[in-house]
């Protein structure tokens, strides 16, 4: 028989031993009070217990440590009026009720913890891609009972593994014109505070590659305690983080970043979180769907995964940048440079720049040469038209062996996609093959068209995005590689620019650029295929339970 003592509030309490179970591992085993009415058949069974809702309607709630599920279930003589949630939709438990404004909760001042009510905090899919924080409050016959489920839950949170435990959060003061700072505090604190065992640090950058500098030149001992990094700001914020993440891995390991024909660099130990609030957030609206900021605060918060691929870019033997979203070149390079000057107009200034670059219709002659990837089941051969005249390639006998294929031609457009790209330009993705994290690049080559086709073809991936776009329009040219690269041609006055995640990246005159693909190098705090909705039958429209019909 367990041992038992005297509580402060009353009677003997028995201690039962609690063991997690998958996916809820650790070392240490916790030992909590168990309360006299609540039921537990075996170490990792069933909990149970009896309780009401705020109306005094009796229920009964399972906590299932088998399957890692609370099913709440209305005690009125039918076997219908049942919900079903997992764990993992599980945010926290609470003794005291949360201010929630449209499924954001707000951080309260003072809480005010209640007698005997427990309330769960589940996160829940609003539409298709939003997610928001409902309470569910549970009524329990003692305080004790009370505690106990609050501290074998809480117990249990804590050491779900793929949530995160400590986070640092750089958060770009300029961000969203300003607002970075007030769209954390309002929209995204609330979850992280919640969240049992996470402890986060808030940083705000004070100049260019404040962050990147920040993460290599971290003390060992704090580096090896992250599990996760967050940018607040735009798509430029959070490629300082990915910059410095990969260079500290890559230096710890010992592998040589700079070498383009590295093929296996070393996975950060942390994953990535992105908050939008940039001009574009791209990159956040690609990996969580929208970029809604209380979503990707849930996707963080409850340990969301998925692995994205990475793309490096090289010269001479070192590496220049790193991107994780798109490149290109031609008209959205100049596209983004002449936005510059205008960043006071805030996102309307791209519109802006658009309108007078295709004024200028800038077109750039070079040659790219790249590798197909296995997925790729077109011979480029069979379709790019023939080389401009001269080719330095084609007059070499046995070409070029780095690369298995090259064109050397006028551009308008060279786009390399190494995500769907998801903007408020390109609702439906820029690219129109690749995905997250599936091993390959889109690149797509546009050659010289006139300032009309530009325009149409530009509406056309607005509309449609880029997979029906390349079923609509002959001048496109695109290929799943692994990698790639570009110079151009040195009698031109003015090289060009490219937009690298949205930052401008100059183009050398005489010396090509190499561009390579890592697979699923990093991990992001993103959308989760493994995410579903809370399960919940019912035959009867009318509302008969505050718990289950929450």
């Amino acid at each position: 028989m367990p041992n038992s003592k005297k509580t402060k509030h009353g009677g003997n309490q028995q201690h039962v031993t609690i063991v997690p179970v998958e996916p809820v591992k650790g070392d240490n085993v916790d030992t909590v009070a168990y309360s006299s009415r609540s039921r537990i058949s075996g170490e990792s069974g069933h909990l149970i217990a009896d309780v009401q809702s705020p109306h005094a309607k009796e229920h009964r709630i399972i906590f299932d440590r088998d399957h890692n599920v609370f099913e709440f279930r209305l005690l009125d003589g039918s076997s219908k009026h049942i919900i079903v949630y997992r764990l993992d939709e599980l945010l926290s438990t609470t003794c005291f009720p949360l201010k929630i404004n449209s499924g954001v909760p707000v951080i309260p001042t003072k809480p005010v913890t209640s007698d005997k009510t427990l309330y769960f905090n589940f996160v829940y899919k609003k539409d298709k891609k939003k997610w928001r924080l409902k309470q569910i409050p549970v009524v329990f016959y003692t305080t004790s009972e009370r505690d106990y489920w609050h501290s074998l839950i809480d117990t249990t949170l804590r050491r779900v593994k793929n949530r995160p435990k400590n986070i640092i959060i750089f958060i770009n003061p300029y961000g969203g014109k300003g607002k970075a700072q007030k769209i954390f505090k309002d929209n995204v604190e609330a979850f992280f505070w919640l969240t049992p065992g996470l402890r986060y640090k808030v940083m705000l950058t004070e100049r260019a590659n404040h962050a990147r500098d920040f993460i290599v030149e971290m003390p060992p001992e704090q580096w090896c305690a992250l599990d996760g990094l967050v940018s607040v700001g735009g798509d430029g914020l959070f490629n300082e983080l990915l910059s410095g993440a990969l260079l500290r891995t890559q230096n710890d390991a010992g592998r040589n970043i700079d070498d383009p024909n590295t093929s296996h660099l070393v996975t950060p130990h942390i994953r990535f979180g992105i908050i939008g609030a940039g001009s574009a957030n791209s990159i956040v609206s690609t990996v969580h769907e929208t970029n809604d900021h209380a979503t990707s605060a849930v996707h963080i918060a409850i340990g969301s995964e998925c692995n994205v691929d990475v793309c490096t870019v090289h010269q001479h033997q070192k590496l220049i940048r790193i991107s994780a979203n798109a490149i290109s070149y031609g008209w959205l390079g100049d596209v983004l440079r002449d936005s510059e000057e205008y960043r006071c107009l805030g996102p309307v200034r791209y519109q802006w720049s658009a309108l007078r670059t295709t004024i200028r219709h800038p077109i750039y002659r070079g040659i790219v040469q790249f590798s197909l990837s296995h997925k790729e089941q077109v011979n480029p051969k069979d379709q790019l038209p023939p080389c401009l005249e001269p080719c330095p390639v084609c007059k070499k006998p046995q070409g070029d062996d780095k690369y298995d294929y090259h064109w050397h031609a006028e551009f308008t457009h060279v786009i390399c996609c190494v995500i769907p790209t998801v903007t408020p330009f390109t609702p439906h993705g820029l690219a129109p093959f690749t995905g997250i994290g599936d091993g390959t690049l889109d690149l797509a080559l546009v050659p010289r068209i006139s300032r009309f086709h530009n325009m149409q073809f530009m509406r056309k991936v607005a509309m449609y995005g880029g997979k029906q776009l390349y079923e609509l329009d002959p001048s496109l040219n695109c290929y799943r590689v692994t990698k790639w690269s570009y110079q151009p041609d040195s009698d031109q006055n003015d090289p060009g620019v490219w937009n690298l995640d949205g930052e401008i990246l100059e183009q050398p005159k005489d010396e090509p650029l190499h561009f390579k693909l890592h697979p699923q190098l990093i991990s992001f705090f993103g959308r989760d295929a493994a995410m579903v909705k809370p399960t919940k039958r019912s035959f009867i429209k009318k509302r008969k339970s505050s718990i289950v019909y929450q």
